[in-house]
């Protein structure tokens, strides 16, 4: 399967030493697919623009200004090429062997989404505060489609290209992963979770703002267009 594999990055210079070893280990992970790697630089500010641009075999799309990751998400579905697209986070929360795992899974789907609250997933390390309105916010989303997924806000996923495409415009910030998935079951797409371990992220700081993303999720929640009867 030809793929493209989307990173976005804003100001994680921090994450630069390691990403080549990064890379390598997710070409072997997707060994046997014809493999693009692109990532989208959401206007950073610390160099990891011009970081990105001499890292060998990626190619680079760069916002004049910070947008949202949302925003990153987006340019890189559109930017991507070939029948699949995988958003996949370089701060490796997730280890890049989830990705066959899902692309595997769009065989007979349209979207494949990372799982750490799968039954078969798990969770290492993560502040119990965060993991607290992560969970609630997966809940709530749960209830609002009535769609029988226990993970709405994880943004690592394979998508087909044409469905993913389908999806956009969308939000441009954190609560963008869970409006794709909403809008693909509003749409009646076909979604599968694939368990997965989430852990600490390896190096750098997250951008993500708690409270923040808390108003914006409760406001997509108020706003989300209702999921068709169905299985999914």
């Amino acid at each position: 399967m030809k793929l493209t594999v989307i990173l976005p990055f804003f100001n994680e210079a921090a994450l630069l030493p390691s990403l080549p070893d990064l890379l390598a280990r997710v070409r072997r992970a997707l060994e046997g697919h014809e493999v693009r790697l692109l990532a989208v630089d959401d206007g950073s500010t610390d160099g990891t623009g011009d970081g990105l641009a001499r890292i060998e075999g990626l190619e680079v799309v760069r916002h004049p200004g910070n947008r949202g990751v949302g925003a990153a998400m987006a340019t890189g579905i559109t930017e991507a090429t070939g029948e699949a697209a995988l958003v996949y986070d370089p701060d490796e929360a997730y280890a890049p062997e989830v990705l066959p795992r899902l692309v595997r899974a769009l065989d007979g789907a349209d979207v494949a989404t990372a799982s750490p609250y799968h039954p078969d997933g798990g969770v290492e390390g993560v502040g119990a505060f965060r993991l607290l309105l992560s969970r609630a916010a997966s809940l709530l989303y749960r209830l609002r489609t009535k769609a029988p997924l226990r993970t709405f806000t994880c943004a690592v996923r394979a998508y087909r290209l044409p469905a993913a495409r389908s999806l956009l415009p969308a939000p441009e910030d954190f609560t963008a992963a869970a409006y794709l998935l909403a809008n693909a079951l509003a749409k009646g797409l076909r979604v599968v979770e694939v368990p997965a371990r989430l852990r600490v992220r390896r190096a750098g700081s997250s951008k993500l703002r708690i409270l923040r993303t808390a108003r914006a999720h409760l406001r997509l929640l108020r706003d989300l267009p209702m999921t068709p009867p169905g299985p999914h």
